[in-house]
């Protein structure tokens, strides 16, 4: 069967980028057919043992896959990947950014814009290739991640892989979003800074998106960090405020985040990013003592909910359903899974709406939502009477 013109071109874009050394990545994406659970394919440059290749890393639910391929090789394993298992298609080289979009039915369009970036090394090594590199990385030794010479300091092995597993997961999501203008992400409760500064740096310093990111902290002093440090970076589109997540008000809102957002503090995110119209919702909550200060003692289910461990757990299943079915009804598509270890913290739960085009069973939810209440007596829930 003949090559649509305009893959046809983009893998001609992509093979002169390599050769003339002008390519930086390339990344696979929006999933169409694959097999073994292959989530996204992401390529760069790589020389071994003097010689250029491409680094192929096949990134499946539960693992990656590294396989490095001449750049002919490279070309034919991209086009037998396009159309077929994948959709989408974005690459960058040092001056232009390409995206190809594919359609179901095979139909191929290219859109192309000019980009100014740095080309990064392409030395290859054994080290782990995190999306967060902590060398000559400000924000994290301002933070105390790592020293000077980029050396992670002990203590802070696991802050390191948290922040780079949150990135990697984020990097997931940002792949099914429209790219085409200046997304606008609020980072509800950002504290510290951590995770805010590593998502701001990947996705505008490294998939080279058009972001203004605003992190809302309570504590002025916390505030006064970041922008110190967010001055020193050079992040001019990177801001912080000190504001409560109640009092922060935007019309015009693309990606809502809130992190461990003690209790009723998640519902009133999660309610912004639909009163917004947020195209990407994504929570990992904390704290859930509305539902299990109201759940009944008198339900069916009190054989349950008379251990307290029990009930604490329960009434972190119940609220998070909840929150989930309502978000549904609003017309997201939701996922809840585990982020980070179990060891690190039992408070590990990520819950993400992405916004669909088309709307749901309102009807039917809303019964599912009475049946969960009724059944365990619960009267009140914070995003369900903010939705009212």
């Amino acid at each position: 069967m003949e090559i649509d013109p305009h893959k046809k071109d983009f893998l001609t874009l992509f093979k002169e980028a390599s050769a003339q050394g002008n390519f930086i990545k390339l990344t696979l994406s929006k999933v169409f057919k694959t097999s073994e659970d292959l989530k996204n394919v992401y390529v760069v440059p790589v020389v071994i043992k003097g010689k250029n290749s491409l680094s192929f890393t096949y990134r499946f639910q539960t693992k990656d896959q590294v396989k490095n391929y001449p750049l002919e090789q490279a070309v034919v394993e991209i086009d037998n990947l396009l159309g077929v298992s994948f959709l989408q298609a974005l690459l960058i080289s040092n001056s232009q950014e390409h995206q190809l979009l594919i359609s179901k039915k095979g139909k191929c369009k290219l859109l192309s814009t000019a980009k100014t970036t740095q080309v990064k090394s392409t030395i290859h090594n054994k080290e782990k290739n995190y999306f967060i590199s902590s060398k000559n990385n400000i924000y994290l030794q301002k933070l105390g991640v790592c020293d000077a010479t980029g050396r992670v300091k002990d203590k802070q092995q696991d802050k390191y892989r948290q922040i780079n597993r949150y990135v990697e997961l984020m990097s997931v999501w940002f792949d099914k979003i429209d790219h085409s203008k200046t997304l606008k992400i609020v980072d509800m409760g950002s504290g510290k800074g951590y995770l805010t500064f590593a998502l701001y740096d990947y996705l505008q310093n490294q998939l080279n998106l058009k972001v203004s990111v605003t992190g809302v902290e309570l504590r002025p002093e916390l505030v006064d960090l970041c922008n110190a440090i967010r001055t020193d970076c050079g992040f001019d589109n990177l801001t912080f405020v000190s504001k409560d997540i109640n009092d922060f008000s935007s019309s015009e809102i693309d990606v809502i985040i809130a992190l461990h957002a003690c209790d009723t503090a998640t519902d009133v995110a999660i309610y912004k990013g639909i009163k917004a119209d947020a195209e990407l919702i994504v929570c990992a909550p904390c704290c859930h003592k509305q539902v299990r200060k109201d759940m009944g003692s008198n339900s069916d289910f009190r054989a349950i909910t008379k251990h307290g461990i029990f009930e604490e757990r329960q009434a972190e299943m119940l609220t998070d359903a909840i929150r989930s079915l309502l978000m549904e009804r609003e017309g997201y598509a939701t996922k809840a899974f585990e982020f980070i270890s179990n060891e690190h913290t039992r408070k590990n739960l990520m819950l993400v709406g992405r916004r669909l085009k088309k709307s749901s069973d309102s009807s039917k939810i809303d019964r599912d939502i009475k049946k969960l209440k009724d059944a365990f007596l619960i009267k009140k829930q914070e995003l369900e009477d903010l939705l009212a």
